[in-house]
Parts: structure tokens; C-alpha cells; sequence
């Protein structure tokens, strides 16, 4: 019996020590890109899981939570003292709107540990960044290029995210952190490193979602097409085309250009009166 009562003692310390002088703890970050838009806008949300240990920290957390600073990042950056509570997209090479941060109530506890678990919901929209109509190299999370009809290829941009990094500037997730980007329908895949595990994929390659976790990503590269149909192509054509003519009625010179099209449009109607008549 008192050899069963060490055993206890000891898993009962083991147990307890990674929390002994730690009041928030990462449980996960799980970061997701979605709804990739032709100019390489997409949508970001990052699932970040604490273990927050001790009735300090509790009520810290709760006072966040129902409190003024409940959408304050750097409130949250600032109480937990973790370096995985931020956006992990770098705000200096894109334009980040939208965005949105809801704590979740404290669940989970463990009155024996003193431990409850919580959760940040981030998210935000991330674009390129313009100078004026044109786009700033090297910003947004995917450069575009329209390198064929109706085809437009995506290249991540490595520089614009915010994970942990080695010291030789490679990205570091550990197996807390979880990286996703879900694809467009219809993408095709044409580079892919590291490939993600649990994948088997001969490129080029049809796929619709890329995960990666608990990787040092070196030289890590992502490159996809997408295609788009015939008739996305036509209707975008007339869209653009009904833009323009309403940009040009509408702009200093629409009333020049209204009267130019009357008069193209009764030349064309008396000529075409004429010569009937002449037939007749």
C-alpha cells in the first residue's frame, strides 16, 4: 500500500510540475487561410487553446473576457506573456481589416490541478498593399500572376508570415502548431515543399486543402493554378465592360461621350432610312 502511495505522489508531482511556474500555457494555435480572391485577398482565422493555471489568472482571463479589452490583442499579448498570442500574418507586408478577436469562456477545469482551459478566436481579412492602383511587391499573402488565359498562378509569400523561426530564419512549427491553407475549387498544384505528411502526391496535383505541423519548413514554397471556366470568363468580360461604360457616362466627360454615341447611333439610323428608300 505505501509503495502504491509513492507511485501516486510521484505521478501526482510529475504532473503538476510543468505548471508550477507557469500561470498560461499554449495548449495550440491553430492557424487557418481560406477563401483565396483572385488579388490574392483571403480570409485568416487562428483557434489560439491556453491552460491557464491558478485563481489569479483565472479571474485575469475572465476580466478579459467580459471586459472592455475582450477584443484588445495586445491586452491578451501583454496578461498571457506567450509569443503565439498575436496574428501570426506580418501586418507589415499586407493590409489587415476585419479584424475580430473573441475570447471564450474559461471550460474545463480541474479544481485538483487549479487549472481551467480557454480559447482566442482571431480573425481578419489580409490584402496586398496598394500605392495608389498599383500593388506594392512583395505584400499580401499570395502574389499573383496571370501568366495564361484564364489561368492565375499563386505563390505564397513567405515574408509575410509570423511564425516562430530557427535561427536560420526557417520556419519553426512545433507540435503545437498547426498551419492550414484550404485551396480554391479546381486547384492544381504545381510546387510543394515540404509536402505535407499523410500526403502522397506526384505534381502536378489536384488538391484542396495543405496542413502542416510540428516541421522546420525549409525552403518552404507553395505554388498553385487556378482556372477559371469559359463562362467565368465571359461574364467577367461583360461585367468590366458594363463597368467601364458606366464609369465613362458617370466621369467629367459623359455628357461629351453621350452625345458622340447619339449622334453615331441616328448617323447609323438615317443612313440605313436613306438607303431603304433609295431600294424603294
Amino acid at each position: 500500500m505505501d509503495a502504491v502511495k509513492v507511485v501516486l505522489a510521484v505521478s501526482l508531482f510529475f504532473l503538476l510540475v510543468p505548471f508550477s511556474n507557469a500561470q498560461f500555457v499554449l495548449e495550440s494555435v491553430n492557424v487557418v487561410v481560406s477563401d483565396i480572391q483572385p488579388d490574392g485577398t483571403v480570409n485568416v482565422k487562428e483557434n489560439i487553446k491556453l491552460i491557464i493555471q491558478g485563481e489569479y489568472y483565472h479571474e485575469l482571463y475572465d476580466t478579459g473576457y467580459s471586459g472592455q479589452a475582450s477584443n484588445d490583442l495586445a491586452f491578451w499579448s501583454s496578461a498571457t506573456e506567450l509569443k503565439d498570442v498575436k496574428k501570426h500574418i506580418n501586418p507589415d507586408k499586407g493590409s489587415i481589416t476585419d479584424f475580430t478577436l473573441t475570447p471564450q469562456p474559461r471550460g474545463k477545469c480541474n479544481p485538483v490541478q487549479d487549472i481551467c482551459h480557454g480559447e482566442l478566436i482571431l480573425e481578419y481579412q489580409v490584402h496586398p498593399t496598394y500605392n495608389g492602383t498599383f500593388q506594392e511587391t512583395n505584400t499580401g499573402l499570395f502574389t499573383i500572376e496571370n501568366y495564361k488565359p484564364r489561368t492565375t498562378r499563386y505563390k505564397l509569400n513567405i515574408d509575410a508570415l509570423s511564425f516562430t523561426t530557427t535561427d536560420q530564419e526557417n520556419i519553426l512549427l512545433d507540435e503545437r502548431v498547426y498551419f492550414r491553407i484550404k485551396l480554391p475549387d479546381g486547384t492544381m498544384v504545381t510546387r510543394l515543399n515540404p509536402i505535407p505528411e499523410n500526403e502522397d502526391v506526384d505534381l502536378p496535383a489536384r488538391m484542396s486543402e495543405l496542413s502542416w505541423t510540428d516541421l522546420v519548413l525549409v525552403n518552404f514554397a507553395v505554388e498553385f493554378d487556378v482556372e477559371d471556366s469559359l463562362q467565368e470568363e465571359v461574364t467577367d468580360f461583360f461585367l468590366g465592360f458594363v463597368q467601364f461604360a458606366e464609369d465613362a457616362v458617370t466621369g467629367p466627360y459623359g455628357f461629351a461621350i453621350i452625345i458622340i454615341f447619339a449622334i453615331i447611333i441616328g448617323g447609323y439610323i438615317y443612313i440605313s432610312v436613306a438607303k431603304r428608300r433609295k431600294e424603294e
